[in-house]
C-alpha cells in the first residue's frame, strides 16, 4: 500500500467541474494496472478515468434495467400468444416468397 494525494475531476449535477483534493492509501500494484489498461499517463489521470468508466457503466446498468422492465410489461400485457410460432414462421416465408 502506498499513500497517493488525488485531485480527481469529477462531473457535479449542473455539469460543473469541482476539484478536490483527497488523500488515499491505494494499492500500487491496482494503480498501475488500471494505469496500463485506461492508457493513463500519470496516476491521477488512471484514477479519472476509472471513477468515470464506473460512473458509466452504472448508467448503462440502469437504463438495462430500464429497458427489460419495459419489455416484460410490454410482453405481459400482451398476455400468453396461442398460434404455432413454426406456422407463423411458414406463412411468414410464404408471403415472402409469393412477393419477389
Amino acid at each position: 500500500m502506498m499513500y497517493m494525494i488525488v485531485y480527481l475531476c469529477t462531473l457535479i449535477g449542473g455539469g460543473m467541474n469541482m476539484l478536490k483534493y483527497k488523500h488515499l492509501r491505494l494499492d500500487q500494484g491496482k494503480i498501475e494496472r488500471a494505469k496500463k489498461i485506461l492508457k493513463a499517463k500519470t496516476e491521477t489521470e488512471a484514477m479519472d478515468k476509472a471513477l468515470e468508466r464506473v460512473i458509466q457503466e452504472e448508467g448503462e446498468r440502469f437504463r438495462r434495467r430500464k429497458l427489460m422492465k419495459r419489455i416484460i410489461q410490454l410482453r405481459n400485457s400482451l398476455g400468453k400468444i396461442q398460434e404455432d410460432s413454426a406456422e407463423w414462421v411458414r406463412l411468414a416465408r410464404k408471403e415472402r416468397t409469393l412477393s419477389v
